[in-house]
């Protein structure tokens, strides 16, 4: 396996959800590079991942903040 992607999507992620599903979890990501131009790229979670990003989730001391909509 190549550690280079065959996309690469860049910019500063401006906003962030994680939507549960039968398989797990998908984690999407929207980033804003310098130019304006806007990214979207997303990562699969199993179980155990899933899992564990609602363990961190539920313990953490920071309240959740809801971003601007697109």
């Amino acid at each position: 396996m190549s550690d280079i992607p065959d996309i690469e999507i860049v910019g500063t992620v401006y906003k962030m959800t994680l939507q549960t599903d039968s398989k797990g979890a998908v984690l999407v990501a929207y980033t804003r590079d310098d130019d304006g131009k806007i990214g979207r790229s997303w990562i699969r979670l199993d179980g155990m991942a899933t899992n564990y990003m609602r363990q961190r989730l539920s313990t953490s001391t920071v309240p959740a903040l809801v971003p601007n909509q697109l």
